[in-house]
């Protein structure tokens, strides 16, 4: 019985050493993501939404239609962590979205965009019409590029054509780094 016993733990302990994905060793979850569409003459919100798919995967969509030709847009990102309200932390980017779109520039930005590049309609360039969308985006913990400390974040994104802010979205995340 005793070796039996033995030869259990030691095939569990040789599933978890070959099957790293078998215990995940961090949580990751989307808690909210909000629109706010300044300008409607320009961009028209249909969707702007979290989606429960299962207990540990929630996809985030978008939806939205552009009744304007865009040839330049201006993007600003600023990511907050909750520390007695959002507090800016680490990154506060800015980038030229149709000059990033020809040729991709600024680490952090590159990889965020890869992350939903393949769930949303941005794999061409500028000018831009018509409908947009990021649909059934989806995040493992194991596929966050950069270490993260557990805690509550945002990423508040401005988007801008003509120097007008034409919508702000946030998307409010929770990670929780598994150390044990």
């Amino acid at each position: 019985m005793r070796a039996r016993l033995d030869f259990v733990v030691l095939l569990l302990a040789f599933l978890i050493v070959l099957q790293p994905d078998f215990i995940s060793p961090s949580r990751f979850k989307f808690t909210n993501f909000v629109c706010d569409s300044v300008d409607e003459s320009v961009l028209l919100v249909h969707t702007c939404r979290l989606k429960a798919v299962r207990r540990d995967k929630t996809t985030l969509n978008f939806n939205g239609t552009l009744l304007k030709s865009i040839n330049k847009c201006r993007v600003h990102a600023q990511i907050f962590k909750r520390a007695n309200g959002f507090k800016p932390w680490l990154y506060n980017i800015t980038i030229e979205a149709c000059r990033f779109l020809r040729k991709p520039y600024e680490a952090p930005v590159i990889l965020v965009f890869n992350l939903f590049k393949s769930f949303s309609v941005f794999n061409k360039t500028c000018p831009y019409e018509g409908s947009v969308y990021v649909m059934g985006f989806y995040l493992m913990a194991e596929q966050i590029p950069v270490p993260l400390p557990s805690g509550e974040y945002l990423i508040l994104i401005k988007w801008y054509v003509k120097d007008l802010m034409m919508i702000s979205t946030g998307i409010y995340f929770s990670f929780e780094e598994n150390l044990t």
